[in-house]
């Protein structure tokens, strides 16, 4: 930037130093002597060199004044985006610039305040929440000690969910607060498959629909056990929803892919398929993007990977890499 500015200074500078002296040479060539021209030419370049010399120098002050308060600017903005929202206000003494600092503080102590209500509900939720699974464990505990063996399984069985839905809960309240679990280890994509896919055949068999779990070389990626549970939970879940027939799931590598055949994602909604609903009382459309921000927190990368029939890619990164 700084650059850009020096230049088109002296660019100024070159114009108005043409329009003066092409006159005056104009004049000493129709006027001088042919001896004297030569003495005339050299003291008007000499006055030329020095006029751009002191162009070049004023120009590069200015530049400095100028880029300084707008690459500080450009700083606060950058540290905005990153979730830094402590934006010191620097005055500038450039009343353009300081009404735009002005404006990006304003605008990132709103968004610091919205996002510090955001966590207090969810902090507060998260704890109701966690209270109702408290008592709901304890009756299950005690149906654990039923004389009928099927109800003291049934009863371990909902009970084991229950722990492993107070551990998502603490996993995605974490998602909130600091934007990622901090909690990543090395897993194997096809044991956290093994271990959802039991709970969704039931679901899918009483619709006379099959789930079929094919495995290619897997390799252990680096990422949270629960969150990548919930994304599977998610991409099953919708194409249970909106898919049809047989829901196929390949493991390979470092990804899991999710297809269905149905009649796949329509050109007009694929744009806007991971965005969330801009109606906040909406039941319906939040999944997907739920699926992908819980995705990226973790390192990972969701993706509609064919259109039809939908096919979604859950990728992370291996852990050797």
């Amino acid at each position: 930037m700084r650059r850009r500015l020096v230049l088109s200074t002296l660019a100024v500078v070159v114009v108005v130093m043409a329009v003066l002296l092409a006159p005056v040479a104009l004049v000493v060539n129709a006027a001088a002597d042919p001896d004297e021209q030569n003495g005339l030419f050299a003291r008007i370049a000499v006055i030329a060199v020095f006029a751009l010399a002191a162009a070049a120098a004023l120009s590069a002050v200015q530049a400095r004044q100028l880029a300084r308060p707008l690459e500080r600017l450009a700083r606060s903005a950058g540290r905005v985006g990153d979730g830094d929202f402590s934006t010191p206000a620097q005055p500038s003494g450039i009343d353009e610039i300081d009404d735009i600092a002005r404006s990006l503080r304003l605008s990132a102590n709103r968004v610091d305040r919205m996002l510090e209500a955001e966590r207090g509900f969810t902090a507060d939720a998260t704890h109701q929440l966690r209270t109702g699974l408290t008592g709901l464990a304890i009756r299950l505990e005690l149906l654990e000690r039923h004389h009928d063996p099927e109800v003291a399984a049934e009863a371990a069985a909902i009970l084991e969910q229950t722990h492993e839905l107070n551990s998502t809960l603490d996993e995605l309240l974490a998602v909130a607060r600091k934007g990622s679990t901090g909690e990543r280890a090395v897993v194997q994509l096809v044991e956290i498959v093994d271990d959802h896919i039991d709970d969704w055949r039931v679901r899918f068999d009483r619709l006379r629909r099959q789930v079929v779990v094919t495995t290619s070389v897997t390799a252990p990626v680096r990422a949270t056990r629960g969150l990548v549970g919930q994304i599977v939970d998610i991409l099953l879940d919708n194409a249970l929803r909106h898919g049809a027939g047989t829901v196929m799931v390949l493991v390979e590598k470092g990804s899991i892919t999710v297809s269905d055949e149905g009649a796949g994602i329509r050109d007009e909604a694929a744009g806007s398929l991971f965005e969330r609903p801009t109606d906040h009382q909406a039941a319906h459309g939040r999944g997907l993007a739920l699926a992908r921000r819980l995705a990226e927190s973790d390192g990972g990368r969701l993706e509609l990977a064919e259109r039809r029939p939908a096919c979604f890619r859950l990728t992370y990164v291996p852990a050797d890499a």
